[in-house]
């Protein structure tokens, strides 16, 4: 069974001063036994210069355990998937973790354009946002992916992401720093298929958000979804792996 981690910060933060390298994540990997890892740059660090997404997207070519997603700037640029890009992140309007979301987004005339061009495009985005916010951009995103980090914990209650989009099947969350007893509320109610294994490294290490996952009393198909073949799924790299 392949082990993907489908939430991991590469490369400096301007914000916080610090820098997480390839030698970490592959040297958790190793460590934990993951197998592949999504990779996108700290919110501050694209904010701060947009070269990041660039550099990274290089790094993956280097290492071909890496997974990249673009990191969404301000003029709501969307996926550039031509370039090698399998997702993107979008994270607390202008990067800052730990205000109120910047709800004039909603009003931006750019974003209908840019919500139907990336459902186009067909590739998942990362929405770490208020639940309110996120309850707005979804009603308006029509057949486009949305995952939700942390089963929605640094946006507000967990339970209230879970009761917002339990029927919406466009929605899916990844695991990363949640407790096991949510893990598994979510897994009981929407279903292995839109849980996705996350670390938040440096947030979380892999070793200990993968276990939580590892420890739930799952049959094995369901315990494959989450620590892998729902991303492979939702980026489109079963097929590309198939058209090799």
């Amino acid at each position: 069974m392949e082990i993907i981690d489908s939430h991991t910060h590469w490369g400096a933060s301007a914000q916080m001063g610090m820098t997480v390298t390839t030698e970490e994540l592959l040297r958790q990997a190793r460590q934990s036994g993951v197998d592949r890892i999504v990779i996108f740059p700290f919110p501050s660090q694209a904010l701060a210069d947009e070269g990041i997404n660039g550099e990274l997207l290089g790094e993956t070519r280097r290492v071909s355990q890496f997974i990249p997603y673009y990191y969404i700037p301000d003029d709501l640029r969307t996926i550039p998937r031509e370039q090698g890009f399998y997702g993107g992140k979008w994270h607390w309007t202008r990067g800052i973790s730990d205000c109120s979301s910047n709800y004039k987004v909603l009003d931006d005339p750019k974003l209908p354009e840019f919500l139907e061009e990336s459902e186009a495009v067909g590739l998942p985005l990362i929405v770490e946002e208020e639940l309110n916010f996120t309850e707005a951009l979804a009603k308006r995103s029509g057949k486009l992916n949305l995952i939700i980090p942390h089963l929605g914990m640094l946006g507000g209650n967990p339970l209230d992401f879970l009761a917002a989009f339990k029927k919406n099947e466009h929605i899916f969350f990844d695991t990363a720093l949640a407790a096991p007893q949510t893990i598994r509320r979510f897994v009981e109610e929407v279903g292995a298929e839109r849980i996705l294994f996350g670390s938040d490294i440096p947030f979380g290490t892999m070793k200990n958000e993968l276990q939580k996952v590892l420890s739930l009393p799952l049959p094995d198909r369901e315990r494959e979804c989450i620590l892998g073949g729902n991303l492979r799924r939702l980026t489109g790299l079963d097929s590309a792996s198939g058209s090799q």
